[in-house]
C-alpha cells in the first residue's frame, strides 16, 4: 500500500500538464461528441417544445427582453449575453439586450431585469433574489456577483423545466460556501466555470521555473517559458472578466543533477538528494539565494496579473520540493540538509509558506499562498492533522485540505478499508479534516476542503462515476463543514464537463431542493422524462454498489483499473505481450527519465483479502448488474434529445460493472489457480491423489472453466463499451489503446480455455 500512497499526485502533477492530456487527448476528444458536454455548457440542456405553463407559472416569450441598469458594470453586461445565448441556444429566445434607468425598470412588462442590487439574504456576501410575476421575471443580486450567480440558477430552473417557463414568487438564495473553486473544462471556457456553479477558479498548474522572471539565479532563466507564462496570464484575465478569483497552481518538480552547472556555481543552495541513491537533487528553500528566487518569482507573477487572489501548492509528499520532501536516506521526518536539520521539518515548511505569503503580499495585501499538505503524515509530519506546522503559519497562508483521505471505513468481516486516497466511500468529512478544521478556525487560518469532482479510486479508470447519491451527499457535507470554502476541481484528470461535476452546485445554495427530488430532476434532464426514473434507479443501485469496495487498491495497474482489459493471468507463468505493457508518468517525479521505460501493468496476485473481497466484489457485481438493467430499460425511452447526456451515463455504469466483474473473477480465479497449484505440486513430487481430492480437484477444474468463460464473455461485451467513448482509453494515460487490450486479452483468455486448463488436467493426471 506505501508505494500508491507516495506516488499517485505525483502522476497527477505530471499527467494534467503533460502532452499525454494536452496534445492527442485533447485533439481526439474534440472528435468526441462528448466533448460538447465539455467545451459548451448550454449543450447539456434541452428543450420540450410540448411543455406549457401551469397556472402558477410563467412563460417567457419572444416578446420578452433582457433589461440592465444603465450604469450595469462590465460583470453583469457579460453575464446578460450569457444569458441571452441560452436563451437563444436552448431555449429557442432571440431577446435583445437593453440598458434602462435603473429607477424605471421595476415598472416594464414582459423583461428578465437583471439588476446588482436588492439581494439582502442576511446580507451573505454573493447572494441573491430572483422574482417572478406574471409579466417579469426579476434577478437581484447584492453585488455583481450575486447577480452573476443569480443568472446561473435562472438557467438552472428553466434547465430543469426544459423550457423558458418558471414558478411565480420570490426566491432568497444564500451562498453556503464562501469560495467554490473550480477548474475550466477541457476545451471549455471560463463560461462554462461559472455556469457549473463556481466562482473560483485554478489555473497554471506547472512550474514555477517555467513561469518565474527572477534573473538572480542565471542557471535557472533557461527554463523560463515568458509565452507560457503570458498565456496563463491572459486565461486568468479571461476569468476576471467573469468575476471569478484566480490561483494559478505551481510546483518545484523540476530537480537536478549533483554536477549540474546550478550547484558548481552555487553551491550553497543545493537541498537534499531524493527519492533514491543517484537521485536528483531540489534546492534549499532556506538558502537565502533560493529564497531570493522565490521572492522575485512569487512577486512578478502578482505584477504580471494584479487581480491575482493566490497561488496553490502542495508541500507534503510532493509538488513543491523542501528539504523534507522526500530526502534520501533518511527516516520520515528527517533531512540530510545540514541548513534545516536543526530547524525541524514543521518550521522549515512553515518558513517557506510564510515566506511566499509575505512575498505576495509585498504586491497584492489580499493575496493568499494556499498550501495542501497532501501526503504529509507519510513523508515529514509527525502527526495526521499537521497541528505543529498549522500553528507556525502566518496571515496570507490558508490550508487545503482533503475532506476525506487518510481515514479508514470499517465494513463486515472485518475489513477496514484505507481511504489513502480519493474515494466517494467515505463521504467526510473525515476525522483528520474536522480536527483541522476546527484548528484552523480557533488560528484565525482559512482552510478549504479538497474534492475531486469527477474521480474517486473505487473505480479508478472511470471519467467519473455516475453514484450521485453519493456525490450530492458530498456536496451537501462540504457546505455544512464549517471550512471557508471548497476546492471541487480535478487535479488528477481532464475536467470533461461529466454530470458529477455539475450536481455540486444543486447543494451549494439555500434553499436546497430535497436531495430525491433534486436527483430525480436532474435524472429527467439527462434522460428525458420516460427514461429519467430508470436513470435514477441506476445511480442509487452504482451509489449502493460503492458500499461493499473493499479497498482501494493500488492503481495505475492490475484489474481495478484495466478491468475487462487486464489479463486473468490463469498461467502464471506465462509472457505478456506488449499491450500489457505501459510508460509510467508518475515517475518523473523521480526522473523524467525513468518514465521511457516500459513497465508491468497487470499483476498476477490479487492486492487484498483474497478470502473475503471476492465476496464483496461479486456483491458490487449484483448491484451493478442491476444498475446496467436499469439502464437497458430506459436505452429505448431515450429521444435525440437527451441522447448525449444519457449516453455519458449509461456507458459509465456500464464500464463499471464490468470492471467489478473482472476484479471478482480474478479473485476467484487466483484462489483456483493457487489451490490447484498446490495439488499440481504434489501429484509432481510423486503424490495420488484420493478419491476425494480427485473430486474436488474435478470440481475446480469445472469452477475456473465457468469463470474464464464468463470472464470471456465480459471481455468480449465490454469491448463495445470501450469504443463507444474515448474518455475510457488507457492510451491517453501512457498505455496500450485499450480496445487493443481487450483484444489481446480475449486471445489469452481463449488460449487459457482451450490449452492451459487441459493441461494442468492432463498434469493432475485426471
Amino acid at each position: 500500500m506505501c508505494r500508491p500512497r507516495i506516488w499517485c499526485r505525483a502522476a497527477a502533477l505530471l499527467l494534467c500538464g503533460m502532452a499525454a492530456v494536452a496534445g492527442p487527448f485533447h485533439d481526439d476528444f474534440a472528435a468526441s461528441p462528448f466533448s460538447r458536454l465539455s467545451r459548451d455548457y448550454f449543450d447539456r440542456f434541452a428543450l420540450d417544445t410540448h411543455a406549457e405553463p401551469a397556472g402558477n407559472e410563467t412563460l417567457v416569450t419572444a416578446t420578452w427582453r433582457i433589461l440592465l441598469p444603465e450604469d450595469a458594470d462590465s460583470v453583469t453586461e457579460l453575464m446578460a449575453s450569457h444569458l441571452g445565448d441560452f436563451l437563444r441556444e436552448r431555449m429557442g429566445l432571440v431577446l435583445p439586450i437593453l440598458r434602462y434607468p435603473k429607477e424605471s425598470l421595476s415598472g416594464e412588462a414582459n423583461a428578465i431585469i437583471l439588476i446588482d442590487a436588492g439581494a439582502e439574504a442576511n446580507y451573505t456576501p454573493e447572494s441573491f433574489a430572483i422574482t417572478v410575476t406574471a409579466d417579469q421575471v426579476r434577478v437581484s443580486g447584492n453585488s455583481s456577483a450575486g447577480l452573476r450567480d443569480g443568472i446561473v440558477k435562472l438557467v438552472d430552473r428553466m434547465g430543469f423545466r426544459e423550457g423558458p417557463i418558471l414558478t411565480q414568487g420570490k426566491v432568497d438564495y444564500r451562498p453556503r460556501l464562501g469560495l467554490r473553486v473550480g477548474f475550466k473544462p477541457t476545451l471549455g471556457t471560463m463560461r462554462d466555470v461559472v455556469f457549473n456553479g463556481y466562482n473560483g477558479v485554478t489555473t497554471g498548474m506547472t512550474d514555477l521555473y517555467k513561469l518565474s522572471s527572477s534573473q538572480c539565479i542565471p542557471e535557472l532563466v533557461e527554463l523560463q517559458d515568458p509565452e507560457y507564462r503570458e498565456r496563463v496570464t491572459w486565461e486568468r484575465q479571461d476569468a476576471h472578466r467573469h468575476g471569478l478569483k484566480t490561483y494559478c497552481y505551481v510546483h518545484t518538480m523540476t530537480k537536478f543533477a549533483e554536477d549540474a552547472p546550478i550547484f558548481a556555481v552555487h553551491p550553497e543552495i543545493r537541498g537534499v538528494r531524493t527519492w533514491q541513491a543517484d537521485g536528483l537533487f531540489t534546492l534549499c528553500t532556506e538558502a537565502p539565494l533560493v529564497k531570493q528566487f522565490l521572492r522575485e518569482s512569487v512577486q512578478g507573477l502578482f505584477r504580471d496579473d494584479p487581480d491575482l487572489d493566490g497561488l496553490l501548492l502542495i508541500i507534503g509528499g510532493e509538488g513543491f520540493y523542501h528539504c523534507y520532501m522526500r530526502p534520501y536516506g533518511v527516516e520520515k521526518g528527517d533531512t540530510t540538509c545540514a541548513r534545516c536539520k536543526p530547524l525541524g521539518a514543521d518550521t522549515v515548511v512553515a518558513n517557506l509558506c510564510n515566506w511566499l505569503a509575505e512575498s505576495a503580499r509585498e504586491v497584492n495585501p489580499q493575496a493568499e499562498i494556499v498550501v495542501w499538505p497532501y501526503s504529509a503524515v507519510h513523508v515529514w509530519s509527525s502527526d495526521m492533522a499537521q497541528s505543529g506546522f498549522l500553528r507556525k503559519l502566518m496571515p496570507g497562508v490558508a490550508l487545503l485540505t482533503e475532506i476525506e483521505k487518510d481515514e479508514v471505513l470499517l465494513k463486515p468481516e472485518g475489513v477496514q478499508k484505507a481511504i489513502w486516497d480519493y474515494s466517494i466511500d467515505l463521504i467526510g468529512p473525515g476525522a483528520r479534516a474536522k480536527e483541522q478544521i476546527s484548528l484552523c478556525r480557533s488560528l484565525g487560518l482559512p482552510v478549504y476542503l479538497k474534492s475531486e469532482p469527477e474521480l474517486a479510486f473505487e473505480a479508478s479508470g472511470l471519467p467519473h462515476i455516475p453514484c450521485m447519491d453519493r456525490w450530492a451527499a458530498r456536496a451537501d457535507a462540504l457546505a455544512s463543514s464549517g471550512a471557508t470554502g471548497a476546492w471541487v476541481f480535478p487535479a488528477y484528470l481532464p475536467h470533461r464537463g461529466t454530470s458529477t461535476s455539475e450536481v455540486h452546485k444543486f447543494l451549494w445554495w439555500e434553499p436546497v431542493t430535497g436531495r430525491e427530488a433534486l436527483l430525480a430532476q436532474f435524472a429527467a434532464r439527462l434522460a428525458g422524462k420516460e427514461a429519467g426514473p430508470h436513470l435514477r434507479e441506476a445511480w442509487r443501485l452504482v451509489s449502493e454498489a460503492i458500499e461493499y469496495s473493499p479497498e482501494i487498491p493500488p492503481y495505475y495497474n492490475g484489474p481495478h483499473y484495466f478491468g475487462p482489459a487486464h489479463p486473468m493471468c490463469a498461467d502464471p507463468d506465462a509472457q505478456l505481450p506488449r499491450e500489457f505493457y505501459g510508460q509510467y508518468g508518475y515517475y518523473a517525479e523521480v526522473n523524467p527519465d525513468l518514465v521511457a521505460v516500459p513497465r508491468p501493468t497487470f499483476v498476477s496476485i490479487p492486492t487484498g483479502n483474497e478470502m473475503v473481497f471476492p465476496k464483496f466484489y461479486r456483491q458490487m457485481e449484483d448491484h451493478l448488474k442491476k444498475a446496467v438493467d436499469a439502464i437497458t430499460h430506459a436505452e429505448p425511452l431515450v429521444d435525440d434529445a437527451h441522447r448525449l447526456t444519457f449516453d455519458s451515463e449509461a456507458l459509465m455504469v456500464r464500464w463499471f460493472y464490468h470492471v467489478a466483474r473482472t476484479e471478482a473473477n480474478f479473485y476467484d480465479s487466483f484462489l483456483l489457480r493457487r489451490e490447484l497449484g498446490r495439488q499440481l505440486e504434489r501429484v509432481e513430487n510423486g503424490a495420488t491423489l484420493t478419491a476425494e481430492e480427485r473430486d474436488a480437484a474435478n470440481a475446480q477444474m469445472t469452477r475456473w472453466d465457468e469463470i474464464l468463460r464468463d470472464e470471456l464473455a465480459n471481455a468480449q461485451e465490454a469491448l463495445p463499451v470501450m469504443e463507444a467513448d474515448m474518455r475510457l482509453d488507457f492510451k491517453y494515460m501512457g498505455y496500450c489503446p485499450g480496445p487493443e487490450m481487450i483484444r489481446a486479452k480475449i486471445a489469452i483468455l481463449q488460449k487459457e480455455i482451450d490449452e492451459y486448463l487441459p493441461s494442468v488436467v492432463v498434469r493432475l493426471g485426471r
